[in-house]
């Protein structure tokens, strides 16, 4: 409790109460010296008495008296504040020394006189300093401590000196040892009392803050102003802490000791929490992704520690103080500590900007080794940071997968085992799966291009993750599947750990691949995969689909294997479609009854071998057996039944001479796909130019010819052209065109076209026997090319020159950003499938009653258990069910939904 000083001569009802239970002491004034006995002679040697005076009680009470009166106005203060040093009314002489040393003789005596000067010392500190320093009894500044603190501690030494200066004097003087140690006791209780007194005269708590306050400032600005600019570049940091304020000073006036200590230890934990740790010296090392937590430790041990050491003496006026190596550690954990909470406030930071800033990882985990309990405020504090910074509807999918796969390789860094991992990846897991296009952006992802730089290329931000991409291109195909608790053939085994959840998964190895494969339901997954698989082969370039192959075999290390069989076939089909080129469309030429050359026979002979009769029955129809087993022998090699394509080079063509039959070749390639496996596409049918139908019907007739079973159906939709266009001033070439843009742009060039009246959108979709919306999508993307322009609106016709006169302004028709998906999309196949389902729901609904959408004997399960194309969820069925309801097929009654009959 902190004690107010009231002046004296003021009465309050405080000091009614408190003199009620505690009397105040009445002390006598110094008196002055006794009249001697008459009649007696003096002894030199005994001032307090005579010759042959017998001693009795009355004696020794006189020579007490006369003691006290002695000591007392030696040591009596004068009122006089500014005087700097003690001014005694007598000198220090022997009568004072026998005085003192009679009163201290006894312990009742000298306890009356160390109360009598503490009284002296109060009333004179109440009367004289209290007043100047008022200050104290207001709240103190920041800005203002360090003048209040100096003035406070001039004023306090200017009262020492003035009380103990006389005291000093006195033992300096004496020379008898036994005097000597009894005035030392007496002045070492007369200086605690004045550091009692100061203690009480100010509020304790603001007096403390205010030295804690000073502390800090004074270290924090020295420890700044010092620093060193190379120590951040090297392993040490030898920086310097240090105080300029006087220690020794503070604790002789009586602002030391527990109270300076309290302060002292405030404002090393103050500076330990900001400026420390804020030096450059221990920033996030980005250079060399290394902790700087050792060197915090070094410093700490080298600089800091020796520097509390000394100031603690100081202040305690104890100069063997020293600090044990347990205090050392302690203070190190605790520069840890801060510095760890420090980064882990800008955890998401690090994450997001992974892996430069793998530093501040390490630093983390140094922090969580420590002190294994702060893994729990970490977790929370990263969790409460991506519910505010990243699940929201905000950022794209990309990007949270992209954060995603960060925090995987950032806590398996934190934590090995992968408990916080699990603890933090749950809200951005459960986000992810509620997003509808997490699944596909998972699967482009797969699939996208990485250049021999590792970088993406060709990929478009918003559906491509760039992170998962490079993680698909770096992992192994190697068996990463969880290693469960019961494989009781792994030597390695350990028990979960004893801070793992409910969710952990014990497993011995686990990269990027396997959380981001984890996300989803394994067929929910498959499915998605193989949509965007099958969009991607029909486009890839590279006969040896050598990422694809990989891709799968990854996938078949990591999933069931089983129901990877689409996929595969699906591969299987893309790979065998260029042999199949090879063999029965070698220059995807048109029919010709010309004898074929021996490279083109060469051509049609696949790596794998075939047979003779198989191989002449792509022929038969423009060469003889005899002429066709003749040059079977220049370019194959026989081997038991199989001929396989000789090495060696061929006899050079004769050159065709001018006016021969110039066979018309164009690069005419087909893909032949298993119906059964590929996912649902596009099936429009339109009007192909006559050279493309004649291409076709000519690769159909051979392939009629090598006497399998399947049937081929040309899926015009899914088919690529590369189109050139010869106009006046210029000439333009695009490539992998979507064939019924072609078929629209032909008819432009088609000898019927008038160019003066133009074509319109209507026209176009009868002459073609197209879909509108293919014919918009075809007239956007030439328009947005600049061959085709509106004359007026819905008339077209050909941009023959960039500086035509359009005549009709208007906003042109947008290029298509991207072509369309040659996979039917979930909402056409909805569509499409709409009459089967609606049948069968009628009829469940007929025979077995009113049913509920949801439910194990709901309409939606049911309909996935007998139709294997139903593979859609609860609201497409609400919106069958909406449509027959609109019909009055059905009706609703509550959550039943009942047949009309």
């Amino acid at each position: 409790m902190a004690a107010v000083a009231i002046p004296s001569g003021t009465h309050s009802r405080y000091d009614t109460a408190f003199t009620s239970v505690f009397p105040a002491s009445n002390y006598t004034t110094p008196t002055p010296e006794s009249t001697p006995n008459i009649g007696v002679l003096a002894s030199p040697k005994q001032p307090f008495g005579g010759f042959n005076i017998p001693s009795n009680a009355v004696n020794d009470a006189i020579r007490s008296n006369r003691a006290w009166s002695a000591a007392t106005r030696f040591l009596s203060l004068s009122t006089i504040s500014d005087g700097d040093a003690w001014q005694p009314g007598l000198g220090v002489n022997s009568d004072v020394h026998d005085a003192i040393s009679v009163l201290c003789a006894s312990t009742g005596s000298r306890k009356q006189l160390e109360a009598w000067y503490a009284n002296e010392v109060g009333e004179h500190f109440r009367q004289c300093v209290l007043p100047e320093l008022a200050e104290w009894q207001q709240p103190v500044t920041v800005s203002n401590a360090a003048k209040l603190l100096e003035r406070t501690v001039v004023l306090l030494q200017k009262s020492w000196n003035h009380y103990f200066t006389g005291t000093m004097a006195m033992m300096k003087s004496v020379r008898k040892p036994d005097v000597r140690a009894v005035l030392q006791a007496f002045d070492a209780q007369a200086k605690q009392s004045f550091h009692t007194l100061v203690l009480t005269s100010f509020p304790r708590q603001r007096l403390q803050k205010t030295l804690a306050v000073v502390f800090f400032q004074s270290m924090s600005g020295l420890l700044s102003k010092h620093t060193d600019p190379d120590c951040f570049e090297h392993a040490e940091c030898h920086c310097p802490i240090n105080l300029d304020l006087p220690l020794a000073k503070l604790q002789r006036v009586g602002l030391g000791g527990n109270l300076g200590q309290r302060a002292f230890a405030h404002a090393v934990h103050k500076l330990l929490e900001g400026p420390v740790i804020d030096k450059k010296c221990f920033r996030v090392d980005h250079e060399k992704q290394q902790s700087v937590i050792p060197k915090l430790r070094r410093w700490v041990g080298t600089h800091l520690t020796p520097f509390i050491e000394k100031s603690l003496a100081a202040l305690t006026d104890d100069p063997s103080l020293k600090l044990t190596d347990n205090d050392t550690k302690q203070f190190a954990q605790m520069a840890v500590s801060n510095l760890g909470r420090r980064r882990t406030t800008s955890l998401f930071y690090y994450v997001n900007t992974w892996p430069h800033t793998k530093g501040a990882i390490l630093d983390i985990k140094e922090y969580i080794t420590s002190d294994p309990a702060e893994k729990a405020r970490v977790c929370s504090n990263f969790i409460a940071q991506i519910q505010h910074r990243l699940l929201h509807a905000g950022p794209q999918t990309t990007e949270i997968l992209g954060v995603y796969a960060n925090i995987i390789h950032a806590f398996r860094l934190l934590d090995a085992r992968g408990v916080m991992l699990e603890k933090v990846a749950g809200p951005i897991r459960s986000y992810l799966r509620s997003r509808d296009d997490t699944v596909s952006i998972i699967a482009a992802s797969f699939l996208a291009e990485v250049d021999q730089d590792g970088n993406v290329v060709n990929a478009d931000p918003a559906k491509v993750c760039s992170d998962i991409t490079l993680e698909v291109s770096e992992s192994t195909v190697e068996d990463t599947r969880d290693h469960k608790m019961m494989d009781w053939n792994d030597m390695q085994w350990q028990p979960d750990p004893i801070d793992a959840g409910p969710e952990y998964k014990a497993s011995k190895s686990e990269d990027v691949m396997a959380y981001i494969l984890g996300l989803f339901d394994q067929d929910d997954f498959i499915k998605e995969v193989t949509t965007v698989l099958a969009q991607h082969l029909l486009q890839v370039t590279d006969p040896e689909f050598v990422k694809e192959t990989r891709l799968i075999e990854l996938f078949k290390s990591r999933l069931d294997a089983t129901k990877l069989q689409a996929a595969e076939v699906m591969l299987k089909d893309v790979r065998d479609s260029v042999s199949l080129n090879k063999r029965i469309n070698p220059r995807a030429k048109l029919v010709s009854d010309e004898p074929p050359k021996p490279r083109e026979i060469q051509a049609a002979i696949p790596e794998g071998g075939i047979t003779g009769q198989s191989l002449f029955q792509v022929f038969e129809h423009r060469m003889k057996h005899a002429q066709f087993v003749a040059s079977l022998k220049l370019v194959a090699t026989r081997r038991n039944d199989f001929y396989y394509p000789k090495r060696t080079r061929l006899p050079a063509e004769p050159i065709q001479q001018p006016g021969a039959a110039n066979i018309q070749a164009i690069d005419h390639k087909v893909q032949i796909l298993s119906g059964f496996f590929w996912p649902q596409m596009r099936a429009n049918e339109f009007a192909l130019p006559a050279r493309f139908a004649e291409l076709d019907m000519a690769f159909g007739h051979r392939f009629s010819l090598l006497g399998n079973q399947r049937k081929l159906r040309f899926r015009r939709a899914l088919a690529r052209v590369t189109v050139e266009l010869e106009l006046e001033d210029r000439h333009v070439s695009e490539a992998d065109v979507p064939a019924w843009r072609a078929s629209v742009i032909d008819v432009f060039g088609a000898e019927d076209y008038d160019a003066e009246t133009g074509v319109t959108p209507t026209q176009l979709a009868e002459a073609l026997q197209m879909e509108e919306e293919l014919v918009v999508d075809a007239l956007g993307f030439w328009t947005g090319k600049r061959v085709l322009y509106q004359r007026t609106p819905g008339l077209f016709a050909v941009l023959e020159r960039l500086d035509m006169d359009t005549g009709f302004v208007a906003a042109r028709t947008q290029q298509q950003s991207e072509t369309m998906s040659a996979m039917m999309s979930q909402d056409v196949m909805l569509r499409e499938g709409a009459p089967m389902f609606e049948t069968f729901i009628k009829g469940m609904l007929r025979d077995g009653g009113p049913k509920e959408v949801a439910g194990f004997m709901g309409i939606t399960n049911m309909l996935k258990m007998v139709l294997p194309t139903f593979t859609y969820g609860e609201e497409e069925v609400m919106w069958l069910l909406g449509g027959m309801e609109g019909r009055g097929e059905v009706a609703s009654n509550g959550e039943l939904w009942a047949f009309v009959r």
